[in-house]
């Protein structure tokens, strides 16, 4: 075999060296080439989405008011539509909302009757029937965003309108409302954001036509973009990249594109495809001509090095070897080359000092073996402390923990585990792991397979029904587990969560599920039925009938929204958004007016109010209209779960916080197990009574939210067969407001 000198081995050894990183470096910088392309792409879509974005908002907060000044318009009678009011209420929208150069009110036939200014009085009576966004709102009969045009109302300058439908008392169309919107700020919100070097963005409504485009001439004219195959893609992948040449661009472009919901407007953002690759293969050029220059400068660097530090070895060896022949003297500055590097010289005068160092080093081995005894007893009272910590943590969570070892013996319970399953710590501390699953089984005799699955696999979950001495039912979630570290398993572990109160809430989920399927299925089927009575074509119905299925469908209507506007009290009750605004009111008045608020129906005409209030019961402080839905809710339950005649008694005593509202009925009472959870969310105390009667299990809950809202409460007591009486403590007034 073929030796090589010393020399030969460092200079190839420098050059692989070198190599190495100069590889890596080369990679990570190519690496680094494409990262930033791709982070440059990515820059463009979230730019691209960005302004999809920012249109969308800009579009939605235009058509949102002038949709709201439709509806008020179709709100208004008649007397409210002339010519001056309807100006009246479109200077209104013009001066609160800029980006408007005219908001016009059209009639059915398409004539400008009214306008927001005197200014544009000019163009009252014009005709826009032929206009396609008049032919699309009465197509429609919804909102629409028109394609871009010119004309007289939008000041001869290309534009975009909203038109917004409007109707009579009777839902029928009686024209709509125009609002043509400005260029100038659309352009101004897209120039805005910084689309990088050669990059250019564009917005095309749905029609094809350029709303902004860098070319000013393009939107001037409007010229048709909608054959553009950027276009084409958009309308079916809705949002995505790619590369493509356009008709305005005479090289590729890297575009990416988004199609805006609801409004169908197309924004793109492009880049010049030249100029992404230039930037890459520049920044390549340029990263291989450094790795070859330096890997050159390194392989001679290295050569020199190696033949300097060849020479050093030599004088080294020969040195060693007047070592190894007994010869200790302190060596001369001729056994190190001149020039050779410090570390040489300085382990050439290590020698020479070795021996004395090891004797030096006894002594110092001596006080690390005291040092390192000194952090074995630090380190000891740490773990002691930490294993306090870790003790104290367990002892606090709400789920049971046992922890069993490899002898399957209990090495550790916290006191929920014996809360849990009734056994005492000290006999729990003493047990072994199938004594321990004994007792549990005595809880759950019906599910001894399951609980043998836990003991027997690695990793395993299972749900059990415990019942307590006492009777009642709790929902247990076990998780079984391995405790291990670095490969050696010390034992097992059991976590036992406690899931009664979850699973109760799932069950009052599913019951409001069903509830709420009900409570809406009824009335729109009602008026399902009543439309199609009112819709056939076959069929001449009598104005009396007409009248009667409208009114059924309006009762109907009430009932949802009575529905929906209980899930919005609560919903604010939960956030605490519920607001209230008290002033000083009269308790009689109060309660006079809840009871002219009840239902005009046969089982509340036939309802006995015996309202006894002595004349000296203090103001109350209290939002009337709050209050007057609270009592109206205890008012429809008083009759809702009654099997008599419905007798209601309503007292009241004051203290010196609160007056004392009592509503007393003669009902069917509720029973004891109930009381305390009628005021809970969707709570009910009989399923299928309530189905029966209706109700959410909503309108208890709502009154204990805005009894609270009032700093007050509401409380309850009553005997099954024996009526209810319901106390309302609502503050006193105490002269004037806070």
């Amino acid at each position: 075999m073929k030796h090589y000198s010393m020399r030969s081995h460092l200079t190839l050894t420098f050059a692989i060296m070198a190599m190495i990183p100069i590889l890596i470096l080369g990679s990570f910088q190519v690496s680094q080439i494409t990262h930033i392309t791709q982070e440059s792409n990515q820059n463009q879509r979230q730019t691209t989405y960005r302004l999809g974005d920012a249109i969308q908002d800009y579009m939605y907060y235009h058509r949102n008011a002038v949709e709201t000044l439709a509806a008020t318009i179709s709100a208004s009678d008649a007397a409210f539509r002339t010519r001056e009011s309807l100006t009246l209420k479109l200077q209104s929208l013009q001066e609160n909302l800029a980006g408007f150069t005219g908001i016009y009110v059209v009639d059915q036939n398409g004539i400008i009757k009214a306008t927001h200014t005197a200014a544009n009085n000019s163009l009252i009576g014009a005709d826009v029937k032929d206009r396609d966004y008049t032919k699309r709102v009465q197509t429609a009969q919804k909102t629409i965003i028109s394609s871009l045009f010119r004309g007289p109302e939008g000041l001869n300058q290309p534009a975009v309108a909203i038109a917004v439908p409007i109707y009579k008392g009777n839902k029928q169309a009686d024209g709509f409302v125009l609002a043509v919107l400005e260029l100038a700020p659309i352009k101004e919100l897209v120039t805005k954001y910084d689309y990088g070097k050669e990059a250019y963005p564009v917005v095309l409504d749905h029609a094809g036509k350029p709303i902004y485009h860098p070319n000013a001439a393009l939107t001037a004219s409007m010229a048709d973009l909608s054959k553009e195959p950027v276009a084409e893609d958009a309308r079916v992948q809705r949002q995505g990249e790619g590369t493509y040449q356009l008709s305005t661009s005479t090289h590729k472009e890297q575009i990416t594109y988004k199609v805006i919901p609801e409004i169908d407007w197309i924004v793109w953002v492009s880049k010049s495809k030249a100029a992404v690759n230039a930037a890459f293969i520049e920044s390549l050029r340029i990263t291989i001509l450094l790795l070859v220059f330096t890997l050159i400068l390194t392989v001679l660097l290295g050569s020199f090095l190696a033949k300097r530090l060849n020479g050093t070895i030599h004088a080294l060896v020969g040195y060693t070897q007047r070592l190894a022949g007994g010869t200790f003297a302190k060596p001369d500055s001729k056994v190190v080359p001149q020039g050779s590097p410090l570390e040489l010289q300085l382990l050439a005068d290590h020698f020479f000092r070795m021996a004395e160092q090891i004797k030096e080093n006894q002594g110092a081995l001596l006080q690390l073996n005291s040092e390192l005894e000194n952090r074995v007893e630090e380190r000891t009272q740490r773990l002691q402390d930490e294993h306090a910590t870790l003790n104290a943590v367990l002892e606090s969570m709400s789920d049971a923990v046992v922890l069993i070892d490899v002898e399957h013996n209990v090495v550790y319970a916290n006191h929920r585990m014996a809360e849990n399953f009734a056994i005492p710590m000290s006999e729990l501390g003493a047990m072994n792991e199938a004594a321990l699953f004994e007792r549990i089984a005595l809880l759950l005799p019906e599910r001894q397979e399951e609980l043998q699955k836990l003991t027997a696999e690695p990793r395993v979950q299972g749900a059990f029904t415990v019942k307590s001495e006492q009777g009642k039912e709790r929902f247990m979630m076990v998780s079984a587990f391995q405790v291990a570290r670095e490969g050696r398993v010390f034992g097992r572990g059991y976590v036992w969560r406690d899931m009664t109160k979850e699973h109760e809430i799932d069950a009052l989920k599913n019951d409001l599920i069903s509830l709420a399927s009900h409570e809406f299925k009824t009335p729109i089927t009602s008026i399902r039925g009543g439309v199609e009575t009112l819709l056939r074509v076959d069929a001449q119905w009598e104005e009396s009938f007409k009248q009667e299925l409208l009114e059924g469908i309006h009762e109907d209507i009430g009932r949802i929204q009575d529905l929906i506007d209980e899930w919005l009290d609560i919903s604010k009750i939960e956030s605490g958004a519920m607001r209230i605004n008290p002033q000083p009111l009269r308790l009689e008045a109060v309660v006079e007016s809840a009871m002219r608020r009840l239902p005009q129906q046969a089982n509340y005409e036939h309802t006995q109010f015996e309202v006894h209030l002595a004349d000296n019961i203090p103001l109350v402080y209290a939002d009337k209209l709050r209050m007057e839905q609270v009592l109206v809710n205890l008012f429809t339950n008083a009759v809702r779960y009654n099997e008599q005649h419905p007798i209601i008694r309503i007292t009241a005593k004051a203290d010196d916080r609160y007056v004392h509202l009592e509503v007393q009925d003669n009902g069917i009472g509720i029973s004891a197990e109930h009381v305390d959870k009628i005021f809970d969310r969707f709570y009910r105390v009989d399923v299928s009574s309530s189905r029966q009667t209706g109700g959410t299990g909503l309108g208890l809950a709502i009154c204990k939210g805005i009894m609270q809202a009032h700093g007050g409460e509401i409380r309850v007591s009553s005997k099954p067969g024996e009526g209810s009486t319901f106390i309302l403590s609502i503050p006193r007034f105490e002269g004037k407001e806070s």
